[in-house]
């Protein structure tokens, strides 16, 4: 005896046909959205280190000739860009555009150019963490000044935060701190005896 199935018609047609579109549409935003999130150009590191530090010698050797334009050219002109120095005898802490391009063209700047001095500066031992439109910077500096027979230098270390503008790099931030002139540790020991 045959088997005679019926099937239950009466909601087939309450029932809401699948949303192809809706479903298609959601599928494509999210394949659109991997693709260009997920497929980011990697970063060149060494093309990036090379643009970075040309650009940080760049604002060192304008500062020597006293070209203070080709300086503020190197720089971020922002309230948030900061400089911090600080050696044996002292510190400076300078917030904003106005107050670090204040600082690098004033007075203090030209008693440290003076023309009878010369000077050289070498910078080593670079190490970054760069990203895709900033970077940390830290390297080692030492300034050499000298005039008639006297030779002063001075040895430091730099950290910069550098930002990309408009597709280069600029100057936010430079932390320079003194490494050289601190008293021999033993001698400091001595004073805490």
């Amino acid at each position: 005896m045959p088997l005679l199935y019926f099937a239950d018609t009466t909601n087939y047609n309450k029932r809401k046909p699948p949303n192809i579109m809706k479903n298609s549409i959601l599928c494509l935003v999210a394949v659109l959205a991997l693709t260009f999130t997920g497929c980011q150009q990697p970063i060149d590191f060494e093309n990036e280190k090379a643009a970075i530090i040309e650009v940080i010698n760049q604002e060192t050797n304008a500062y020597l000739e006293r070209d203070f334009e080709a300086v503020f050219a190197t720089h971020v002109h922002d309230s948030l860009n900061m400089r911090l120095t600080a050696g044996t005898d002292n510190y400076v802490f300078l917030e904003g555009w106005d107050e670090v391009a204040k600082h690098l063209s004033g007075d203090e700047t030209e008693d440290d150019l003076s023309p009878g001095l010369n000077i050289s500066v070498e910078k080593s031992n670079f190490r970054m963490k760069i990203y895709p439109n900033s970077a940390w910077v830290v390297c080692d500096q030492k300034w050499a000044f000298s005039y008639d027979e006297d030779v002063t230098e001075i040895n430091s270390i730099q950290v910069r935060f550098m930002e990309k503008v408009e597709g280069e790099w600029k100057i936010s931030f430079v932390s320079w701190i003194g490494t050289s002139g601190y008293m021999d540790l033993e001698e400091t020991e001595e004073l805490f005896d």
